[in-house]
């Protein structure tokens, strides 16, 4: 509670706070068993045959899977502002409360503990578009190009560099693989998802089912950077851009509300990933900033929110795969969460040429774990753009590890529609040990850039 009474902010302002509850309400076999056969409707039937890689016959429910106590939340009601989220996984709510209502919540018999929630927020000199330029795929006309490149356009060389051409042109394209992307809104309607096979979505921040920008609502701000990491790995438009995944389906999740100065919140995150785990996700990509409430020593696999969130998804089997960080340069200087996760694939940046981008996070964990795991372009990327006068044809040059992530997310699809019955463990493995520094992997480069085409062979 000192540390949340601490923060700074605005007089009279509510707090974000998580609520840990102490259990999950009762400790009746009966009610249990009847909480479990609940919570396993809860899952889709894509979600059960996932976890079956992992558990095996074992019970695809456990403890963790039973919803938070009703009565315990109607508990804590009277006393908040306002109930934000609620997170099964870590039988908890967030909530925003006045300051003095905290020391009241913690007192509750049912609490177990009270904390802030974590706000994120990107290093946008690198992570941003380049903006206010003519459209980069309108500038390199076809004629010029030998045909394979004219199918990828620009888009071509951040392809083949990650060698995913070699598995498109084995005919997978991502087919049958269910990705979630975690990021701000997403323009739905440009031209590079014409193909794309939404199987749902979900506005965290709006709270509501729909993760298209309003252009009609101030409040419904911004989607340029979902837009952008989605085409990277989903999109398709000839001789504009092509993504390595461009026939998976797709989850979008809006986790992140770029009004704030920290624009993305644990909570948020936390609830997105339980979602897409609870659909079915195979895969999800996501990207993290750094915050100021964690220290590099919380950087060791176990403590921040969004780092136990993204545990739980890999050890039900979701391939998750975070931005390793833009920090190089900066104060903070390290990976951040969840990229810190055991399981978790982070990804570093490179330009075209190999080289490792100036800004890319350094590992390794504050447990000693080397990190990033692989890396993929992220200088000077080919995106689809999204703004208010761009139109649904529009596109931009954007570098980030942010970037680079959906990328790698997009080859990790292409290796389980070949390989469904592979788990995370294996997905990691071919991954790793194929990448172009698997002999001497290190703290900047991980393992190396990613080879699809060799991995999808192991």
């Amino acid at each position: 509670l000192e540390r949340i009474l601490a923060a700074p902010a605005a007089a009279d302002a509510p707090v974000k706070a998580w609520v840990y509850f102490k259990d999950k309400g009762t400790d009746d076999p009966a009610v249990l068993k009847r909480l479990a056969m609940d919570a396993r409707g809860w899952l889709s039937a894509r979600a059960i045959q996932r976890r079956a890689k992992v558990r095996g016959s074992a019970d695809p429910v456990d403890f963790e899977d039973l919803p938070v106590c009703a009565a315990y939340i109607d508990t804590v009601r009277p006393l908040i502002t306002n109930m934000r989220t609620e997170s099964r996984w870590l039988n908890a709510v967030s909530v925003e409360a006045a300051p003095e209502a905290l020391p009241r919540i913690a007192a509750l018999d049912c609490v177990r503990a009270v904390d802030i929630v974590h706000g994120f927020k990107r290093s946008e000199p690198t992570d941003a578009l380049e903006a206010g330029q003519a459209s980069p795929a309108a500038s390199l006309p076809p004629s010029v190009l030998p045909p394979l490149k004219t199918i990828y356009g620009p888009s071509y060389r951040q392809i083949e560099q990650i060698r995913v051409r070699g598995l498109h042109e084995m005919g997978l394209t991502g087919r049958g693989v269910l990705v979630c992307m975690m990021d701000v809104g997403f323009r739905k309607t440009h031209e590079a998802f014409r193909t794309a096979n939404i199987v749902d979505q979900r506005d965290f921040v709006m709270k509501d089912n729909d993760v298209q920008r309003d252009w009609n609502n101030p409040a419904d701000y911004s989607d340029a950077h979902g837009t952008a990491t989605w085409s990277l790995l989903g999109g398709y438009a000839p001789g504009k851009i092509i993504g390595p995944a461009f026939g998976a389906d797709f989850l979008l999740a809006k986790t992140e509300d770029d009004r704030s100065e920290t624009p993305i919140e644990e909570d948020y995150w936390a609830a997105g990933i339980e979602w897409a785990e609870g659909h079915g996700a195979d895969v999800v990509s996501s990207s993290l900033g750094y915050t100021d409430w964690y220290q590099f020593k919380d950087m060791d696999g176990k403590t921040a929110v969004t780092t136990k969130a993204a545990n739980r998804a890999t050890a039900l089997g979701v391939v998750v795969v975070n931005a390793a960080g833009n920090e190089r340069r900066n104060a903070w200087a390290h990976i951040i969460a969840p990229a810190d996760g055991f399981d978790v694939i982070a990804v570093g940046a490179v330009d075209a040429n190999g080289n490792l981008a100036s800004f890319s996070s350094p590992g390794p964990t504050a447990d000693g774990r080397i990190k990033p795991e692989v890396c993929a372009m992220g200088v000077r990327t080919i995106v689809a753009a999204s703004g208010a006068t761009t139109g649904d044809a529009y596109y931009q040059w954007g570098s980030g590890t942010s970037y680079a992530t959906p990328l790698v997310a997009g080859a990790v699809a292409l290796l389980l529609e070949a390989h469904p019955e592979w788990t995370v463990a294996q997905v990691r493995d071919a991954l790793l040990s194929t990448a172009s520094r698997a002999p001497s992997p290190g703290n900047d480069y991980g393992w190396g850039i990613v080879n699809a085409a060799a991995a999808v062979k192991k």
